[in-house]
């Protein structure tokens, strides 16, 4: 069963990324300015098996960026550290993709 990412405007530039899961809200992606919704998806899809399993395990989560460890952690509803979007899934921020090809 695929996960669904759904963008909610919390202000003008900036979106709250719901995923859900067959209606079903289970969690919430790192907020994000327009730009960076795509890649966010692609995040969430490359991560859907282990984000279902934290799910079934903790039930629901949101996706936060630790400036700290430069990790995307995860945590449950109590604030618990239950989990990371594994490296390989990360895609590059529009800003750092827009240079790239600035560049090339």
């Amino acid at each position: 069963m695929p996960l669904v990412v759904e963008a909610q405007p919390i202000s003008d530039t900036l979106f709250r990324l719901e995923i859900t899961m067959d209606g079903t809200v289970i969690g919430e992606y790192e907020r994000s300015r327009h730009a960076d919704i795509a890649r966010k998806t692609e995040e969430v899809n490359c991560a859907a098996d282990y984000l279902m399993e934290l799910y079934g395990r903790r039930g629901r989560f949101v996706v936060r960026w630790n400036a700290a460890t430069r990790t995307k952690v995860i945590r449950d509803e109590l604030g618990n550290h239950v989990g990371e979007i594994p490296r390989p899934c990360w895609r590059k921020p529009a800003r750092q993709a827009n240079a790239s090809r600035l560049t090339a």
